[in-house]
């Protein structure tokens, strides 16, 4: 991966995953493809990525510079991996792309076994050069030893190597073409994949998608690195479907920028995604050595490209490249991500201690409030709020006064009074159910991105989080806003949502009052 300017992340221990071999899980759901996609996962072998990585992070490839005898000496390491992995597979036979004098693109391209499928592509690269001893353009020092680049990117060198042998085991295997590419002098400006894009070996028109994987070796907390999720609609939902176990955590970036060889292709319009580990103390230094990497998070982290490949190449339908992906700024519920204060709909305070008897006593009243224009006073304890009752929860009763219509019916009781009052109040603002707003997101068909939670609400004691993508809702998914506004303010609770964050997709329940409310309820597209 290129390096920018950006100061590297602090160390953080290594995690060691100890991760069973999951079943094999495709967005298509079909059976004998789930089992097809298993029999390829059982190739990926941790020690094959072991020696791989060793390899081509000893210091006898003196840092794989590209152009350099260690870089050319990487190319016959992987023409010989090759060779091994043919003669238990059947692998086709490589293709050497040179350009710019020394350097070597290394081309593997698996035919797909489906007579109208098999001319769309499915592109999976990764650089195999380094930085040689280190120059003060590209090593963030000491300059003049070897820097091994064990994760960047033997790693992802590694990764693909495997991924040929288990694709290449399948019979039949997938629908659409596979191309695997090992790119040279990425680390000199993305050369390889640039020369590739402008000298194909296979016309662009035909590729449905690229996956790049740079710098895989360090899993941390299950972190990856996500970039490119919004040059294609519905690739977020696609990275999250195969995030087996929930596991991985994929910090979606917003922005695409040309830091490693996916973005040639971005660029010229094609879907792609690249996938990382995130940076380290290591990054770019001689200390990048194969004792530091988390082989588990690697063997994990190859698996993962593999169900997203197998996927890809196997779906009758790709989506196709957005165009204002190439423009378009950061979605703003990206950027901010705090909770909105809860309206004052009543204007009173209320006691502490006497909620933890549950007791609903008001400790104050605003001036000019709803509450004191109602007639409340402090020291009421309230018996009934429109359909709450006492004995009923706190928590209810504040999303009863967010969800309440006008006019709400109140009964008190008063010391010194001896039966209870009733009064009347005409809350302020509009009725709030749910307490969330949300928007449609051209990225993401089928569901509806939280835009919006408010403080104290039944979303955000349910745990409902800005930037939440709503999958379903009620086991059915949604087709827009409109309609998420319509069924949350006639539908009867608790709602149950299946959202994914951060590619993880979990179900939520919410519980909220069954009073209908009119459309003011929703809070959609704040």
């Amino acid at each position: 991966m290129i390096r920018h300017p950006s100061s590297p992340w602090g160390s953080v221990v290594l995690l060691l995953i100890i991760l069973a071999r999951a079943v094999f899980l495709t967005a298509t759901s079909a059976a004998e493809e789930v089992t097809a996609g298993s029999s390829g996962l059982s190739k990926i072998n941790i020690e094959d990525l072991r020696k791989h990585v060793v390899t081509l992070a000893g210091d006898a490839l003196e840092g794989r510079e590209a152009g350099s005898r260690g870089g050319k000496a990487t190319v016959a390491y992987l023409r010989t991996a090759l060779k091994t992995i043919r003669a238990r597979t059947a692998v086709p036979p490589e293709r050497v792309q040179e350009f710019g004098g020394d350097y070597q693109n290394l081309l593997v391209l698996l035919p797909g076994s489906d007579e109208k499928l098999k001319h769309q592509v499915v592109v999976v690269g990764a650089h195999h050069d380094h930085v040689g001893y280190g120059k003060a353009s590209n090593s963030q020092g000491p300059l003049g030893y070897v820097h091994n680049g064990a994760d960047d990117n033997a790693s992802g060198t590694a990764a693909v190597l495997e991924l040929i042998e288990a694709f290449s085991s399948l019979e039949p295997r997938p629908a659409c073409s596979i191309l695997f590419a090992f790119w040279d002098a990425e680390e000199v400006g993305l050369l390889g994949s640039k020369h590739w894009v402008a000298n194909p070996t296979i016309p662009l028109q035909q590729l449905r998608f690229v996956l790049n994987l740079d710098m895989l070796g360090r899993l941390r907390n299950g972190k990856v690195i996500t970039v490119g999720w919004r040059s294609a609609a519905g690739l977020r939902p696609f990275l999250a479907a195969h995030n087996t176990n929930n596991f991985l955590l994929l910090a979606y970036q917003p922005k695409v920028i040309a830091d490693s060889d996916h973005h040639p292709f971005y660029s010229a319009g094609i879907p792609a995604i690249h996938l990382d580990t995130d940076k380290h103390d290591d990054y770019h230094r001689p200390t990048d050595d194969p004792d530091r990497i988390n082989w588990d998070g690697l063997q994990v982290m190859t698996e993962y490209a593999y169900r997203l490949i197998f996927d890809a190449a196997n779906r009758p339908e790709f989506p196709r490249f957005r165009r204002d992906a190439l423009t378009e700024p950061p979605p703003d519920w990206m950027v901010q991500r705090e909770l909105t204060p809860p309206p004052v709909r009543l204007g009173v305070t209320w006691d502490e201690r006497r909620i933890k008897q549950n007791l609903m006593t008001i400790a104050q009243v605003n001036a000019g409030s709803p509450a004191a224009n109602a007639g409340l006073l402090p020291g009421d304890r309230l018996v009934q709020f429109g359909v709450w009752q006492q004995n009923n929860s706190f928590d209810t009763l504040k999303s009863t006064i967010l969800a309440a219509k006008n006019p709400v019916a109140i009964r008190i009781e008063r010391p010194g009074v001896g039966s209870p009052l009733e009064l009347t109040a005409n809350l302020a603002g509009s009725p709030i159910r749910l307490g969330a707003g949300w928007r449609d997101d051209p990225a993401l068909p089928d569901s509806v991105v939280i835009a919006q939670v408010i403080a104290d609400s039944p979303a955000a004691r349910a745990g409902i989080s800005v930037g939440d993508v709503i999958l379903s809702f009620g086991g059915r998914p949604l087709n827009s806003s409109e309609e998420m506004k319509q069924r949350v303010t006639t539908e009867p609770g608790p709602f149950q949502f299946r959202i994914e964050r951060d590619g993880r997709i979990q179900d939520l329940s919410v519980d909220v009052t069954d009073e209908r409310q009119p459309p003011a309820a929703a809070v959609a597209n704040p």
